[in-house]
């Protein structure tokens, strides 16, 4: 039987786009929340994928990005301000988009749910606010 099962998380995260010709250029946050959607054959045991499995691939992530900025790495103004005042954050290579952070999830998933044959393809969906999502999906 093929079926489709989504586990939620939430986090608070702060970030700014530096190069953002509007408001987004500020320091600012949201209340983020993930939901990973797993597409798959379900084994004799009525599972594709224990969710208990998923939270132990994820939680460890989101425990880095809670309450923390996520920093663009050329952003050097406010990372050199960051560490100065030894806050929490997170460097990435590229603007904090949405998008970017639907695949920095994703990216980051992808060797784990590779490693699970009855999994044939998942879905990163993160919501900035109640209004904008980014939604990213990838085959093993």
């Amino acid at each position: 039987m093929h079926m489709k099962i989504t586990k939620e998380f939430r986090w608070e995260m702060g970030h700014r786009l530096p190069l953002h010709d509007g408001a987004c250029r500020n320091v600012h946050g949201h209340s983020y929340r993930l939901q990973v959607e797993v597409e798959g054959t379900v084994d004799e045991q009525g599972m594709i994928i224990d969710f208990n499995h998923i939270s132990a691939a994820v939680k460890p992530f989101i425990t880095k990005l809670d309450h923390a900025f996520l920093c663009e790495e050329s952003d050097t103004e406010i990372l050199s301000f960051l560490r100065a005042h030894d806050m929490k954050l997170y460097v990435i290579p590229y603007p904090s988009t949405v998008e970017n952070i639907c695949r920095l999830f994703a990216d980051k998933l992808q060797p784990f749910f590779a490693q699970h044959p009855n999994v044939a393809c998942f879905r990163v969906r993160i919501n900035e606010t109640a209004s904008s999502e980014a939604v990213l999906e990838i085959r093993p």
